[in-house]
């Protein structure tokens, strides 16, 4: 063979060789991205359960809140006996 063939030879397998690991790059990149997103995925439901349970609570103590308030506002201040 002469050399401008084996130059050339050379030039497609590099070319085949550099999309080859490209190639394997982005699918290794995906694999740990997807693992990525699974984990955010599953700390951003974990959050908002979290965030449901203080509503839920906050909600309750504003009723107890409310409900003190009403009573304070329609009981009748007790008198004082003094000794």
């Amino acid at each position: 063979m002469d050399s401008q063939s084996l130059f050339y030879i050379g030039i497609i397998l590099g070319f085949l060789a550099g999309v080859l690991l490209t190639m394997i790059v982005v699918k290794t990149k995906s694999l740990f991205s997807s693992s990525e997103t699974r984990r955010l995925r599953q700390e951003k439901q974990a959050l908002e359960k979290r965030l449901h349970e203080k509503d839920k609570y906050i909600d309750e103590m504003m009723g107890h809140a409310e409900k003190l308030a009403h009573d304070f506002k329609h009981h009748k201040p007790s008198e004082v006996h003094e000794p």
